[in-house]
């Protein structure tokens, strides 16, 4: 009986983590095959850990568009995204950058950089609701602990 309680708690562990990561790209247009155009071979999927959305952010540099794709968490560590970022962030959103401009404050908006959310699907990232997902998995683990221990 402990054996399958430990099995249990393991499996229900193990399938907790994997049901609460979200998964981002995580690269700068710099690099080759981070612009529009992704190459996903090139930049595959990173856990972000406590993120809520991946993060697509597209500055307009005269006829040019740089390109950053990071984790909402990662940026949040840096002063200048975490003054730039827009507060509404909502998937399929993209919005103009802030403005900090204390010598003009009704101009609040900098058109030049857009920052894009997503959270639906991983690479552009889905954290899948846990509910459902656990719910399955945790019967599976139990209905596997009750295998294992017949055999034991």
């Amino acid at each position: 009986m402990a054996i399958s309680v430990v099995l249990s708690l393991l499996v229900f562990f193990t399938v907790y983590q994997s049901c609460s990561a979200i998964m981002c790209h995580r690269c700068v247009s710099a690099m080759g095959g981070c612009g529009d155009d992704l190459d996903w071979r090139m930049f595959p999927w990173r856990d972000c850990g406590d993120s809520e959305f991946c993060v697509k952010i597209i500055k307009k540099v005269g006829s040019e568009h740089n390109i950053v794709r990071d984790c909402e968490s990662s940026l949040m560590r840096s002063t200048r995204h975490r003054m730039l970022m827009p507060n509404l962030r909502r998937h399929g959103y993209c919005l103009p950058a802030r403005k900090n401009d204390a010598s003009n404050p009704m101009d609040t908006e900098n058109e030049n950089v857009m920052y894009c959310f997503c959270n639906d699907w991983n690479g552009c990232n889905s954290a899948e609701k846990l509910s459902s997902k656990f719910t399955v998995l945790s019967l599976l683990s139990v209905f596997l602990s009750y295998t294992l221990l017949k055999f034991l």
